[in-house]
């Protein structure tokens, strides 16, 4: 795992870890929602075990769909084991089996009571088809009304593809880029889809992570997409250059 920040000129620098490249601040609030493409999951188990680390208890869960977990599962709104899988592993994953090897959101009621026996939770509010970009239609992402910090994720395999092939919801992506279904995606364009598709629609604050860069050529494409998004005022310490390499022992996104 390889985490980098802008330094505000043209090179990337490595950071330790998510928790501390992404600043976050534990005083900020613990209801922390995973929308875009490209690696949430992934992101999310692996933030999960860094806060673990730092000694904190965290509950991961889903508005939407989310593939069942090989560990940490509770599959039923039942308090008891959800203490026991909590205290045991520090970690649970909760949600409602609905089929085709996902589960969906538990009730509200339960998702209230989760919030005050957990230090952070962690939310799955986005699909995507397991795409590596996407563009939300007007019912998405699922937010919570809580949410304190929204991490929107972009995956760089998208680059040099054509976006009919790469991007969910591609012809509201074509829309937005006044493009063809064969265009082939830039560092702009995947700047602009990010914007215009989550960050010009939220009023919370939001980091930023551009997964797969997992070679020079990626990297030089994150940098070149952050100095973009700056350009769209978009601040470059709320954007992380990052390289996870997805795991079906967590659930692909």
């Amino acid at each position: 795992m390889e985490f980098y920040m802008s330094n505000g000129s043209e090179e990337l620098i490595n950071k330790d870890s998510i928790y501390n490249a992404i600043g976050l601040n534990q005083s900020q609030g613990k209801v922390i929602s995973f929308v875009g493409a490209g690696g949430k999951t992934t992101s999310i188990h692996h933030l999960a075990n860094e806060l673990v680390s730092l000694g904190k208890r965290v509950i991961i869960t889903t508005t939407t769909h989310m593939f069942l977990p090989t560990e940490y599962g509770v599959l039923k709104e039942d308090k008891e084991m959800l203490f026991a899988m909590r205290n045991e592993k520090s970690i649970a994953v909760v949600g409602n089996p609905c089929g085709d090897g996902k589960m969906t959101k538990v009730s509200d009621s339960f998702y209230e009571w989760m919030k005050t026996v957990t230090d952070y939770m962690l939310v799955e509010a986005d699909g995507s088809k397991r795409l590596p970009i996407k563009v939300p239609d007007k019912h998405e992402p699922v937010l919570p009304s809580d949410t304190d910090l929204v991490i929107i994720l972009a995956g760089l395999t998208c680059l040099s593809q054509p976006i009919m092939e790469c991007c969910h919801r591609w012809k509201l992506a074509m829309e937005i880029l006044s493009c063809r279904p064969t265009h082939k995606v830039k560092p702009l364009d995947v700047a602009k889809l990010i914007t215009v598709g989550y960050c010009n629609q939220l009023n919370i604050p939001f980091k930023i992570l551009l997964n797969q860069c997992d070679s020079v050529e990626t990297k030089k494409a994150a940098l070149e997409t952050i100095n973009i998004l700056k350009e769209f005022n978009i601040d470059a310490k709320d954007v992380v250059a990052l390289n996870f390499i997805r795991s079906h022992a967590m659930g692909m996104d």
